[in-house]
């Protein structure tokens, strides 16, 4: 019966397809058991190939008893196991992390790594819906949205999670009627975790005070929370190609303006969006996400926020900057000749610099062109230097380039980028593609123009 109410589901959710390799994370548990023996049985029926992957913390004595046992087990019903021993408690030190999430992120870096090497397709761990309560209410305590409020997903990415259907007491049950041994770890039952004490402590005070199908209610606000959280992000897809105006592994901009009209709700999965893209999902708070949303707000051309996980965001005047890119001054000079090529290396632009006569001269768009006769002899193309100061076409006088990329509202981090035509003594006759000075201005008498076109 519960061989048949999971097979349902797997077919139910696409969990597996025929012909995939699924690798089973066994620890020796109850559950993990359990588990193995019903893909066993359900491979076959759903035509999928098995095999079994056993990681040792090295944390307990009986560690490697265990690890025997799991070998034992999968021998025993053909099916290869595979396994290896991690050092959690010095991977632990290592991260400054907890000796639970140094676990399971060995784990998963062992799965995934065994996956690859298998060629497998699928990765499945023995969650059920008791794990789907406890995680419930574990984001809950931590003040969670509705993402978190999602408990376990049935599949993501390459994981799977095939006993989401079925209780703890079901698995039991089962492993008694089949008669299946296993191991019992018992640091299941040491309440310093904060799991266990949910588990152990606050569910089953739950259960006897308030509701005794509390974990039933649970898994329902889970799969309620599911449906919901995907409405919202296919709505968010739509925000999020409006809104995004470049993305980089390194590098995400948005629309600063176009953020600020849409939902709260919205605004809070976009800067989420941006956390997850540039450094990963995990690690990121309400907290994290509520400073950037009142940098969005504030008044002021170029406002700088540190985040944690080396990620810097940057309010230009419409734009919002997230960034794990280190911020070193791009600084470069060039001399350049006529005609001749200038290939810039720090910003990876190539310009090609002509003479021509002004009666043979048919100007296309981007196109920076000047009269030669008014221009020195020897010019450079360079970046920004600090006192700059411009003489802008259509102004009497001069202007510090610093205020000059300010009103044309200039972002900040492209602002080393721009070449600057400029003699010698730094009179600067052009920021190309933004403008040119009066100085060097084509007129009425210009007989010979110096163009500079980007390829």
């Amino acid at each position: 019966m519960l061989t048949r109410t999971i097979k349902k589901y797997i077919e139910e959710n696409k969990l597996v397809r025929p012909g995939e390799r699924v690798i089973v994370a066994v620890s020796g548990g109850p559950d993990s058991m359990a588990l193995l023996h019903i893909m066993h049985n359900l491979s076959s029926q759903l035509d999928f190939e098995l095999a079994a992957a056993h990681l040792n913390h090295g944390l307990r004595e009986v560690a490697e008893v265990e690890e025997a046992f799991v070998k034992k087990n999968c021998q025993m019903i053909s099916v290869p196991c595979y396994s290896q021993t991690v050092p959690v408690a010095e991977l632990a030190r290592e991260q400054k992390t907890t000796l639970e999430d140094a676990g399971r992120n060995a784990r998963y870096s062992y799965f995934n790594k065994l996956r690859k090497e298998l060629d497998a397709q699928k990765i499945a761990t023995a969650h059920h819906n008791d794990d789907v309560a406890e995680t419930v209410l574990l984001h809950l305590l931590r003040g969670s949205g509705i993402k978190g409020l999602r408990g376990i997903l049935p599949i993501n990415g390459a994981l799977i999670r095939p006993l989401l259907t079925v209780s703890k007491e079901d698995l039991q049950d089962y492993l008694h009627t089949e008669k299946i041994p296993y191991c019992l770890d018992q640091s299941n039952d040491d309440v310093y975790y904060l799991r266990n004490r949910i588990r152990h402590g606050l569910i089953p005070y739950l259960q006897a005070e308030f509701n005794p199908r509390i974990v039933g209610k649970l898994n329902q606000l889970a799969l309620i929370a599911r449906d919901e959280n995907q409405a919202l992000e296919e709505e968010c897809i739509t925000h999020w190609n409006r809104i995004v105006e470049h993305e980089d592994e390194e590098t995400v901009v948005l629309d600063n303006q176009a953020l600020s009209l849409i939902h709260r709700a919205y605004q809070r999965r976009i800067i989420l969006q941006v956390f997850s893209r540039l450094s990963g999902e995990s690690g990121w708070s309400l907290d994290d996400v509520e400073k950037v949303l009142d940098l969005s707000n504030k008044n002021g051309s170029s406002l700088t926020l540190h985040l944690k996980k080396k990620v810097r965001v940057n309010k230009s005047y419409d734009r919002m900057v997230f960034t794990t890119r280190h911020q070193d001054r791009v600084k470069f000079l060039y001399r350049i000749y006529v005609p001749g090529r200038v290939e810039i290396l720090e910003t990876q632009k190539t310009y090609m610099i002509s003479r021509i006569n002004k009666e043979d001269f048919k100007s296309e768009p981007g196109d920076i062109y000047l009269d030669y006769d008014l221009l020195p002899e020897t010019l450079y193309l360079r970046s920004r230097q600090e006192g700059d100061i411009f003489r802008p076409l259509g102004m009497m006088g001069s202007k510090k380039l610093k205020k000059y990329f300010s009103d044309l509202k200039v972002p900040y981090y492209e602002r080393d980028q721009i070449p600057l035509l400029t003699s010698t003594d730094h009179e600067i006759y052009a920021a190309l593609g933004l403008g040119i000075s009066r100085m060097a201005m084509v007129n009425s008498e210009t007989r010979t123009i110096l163009l500079i076109k980007s390829l």
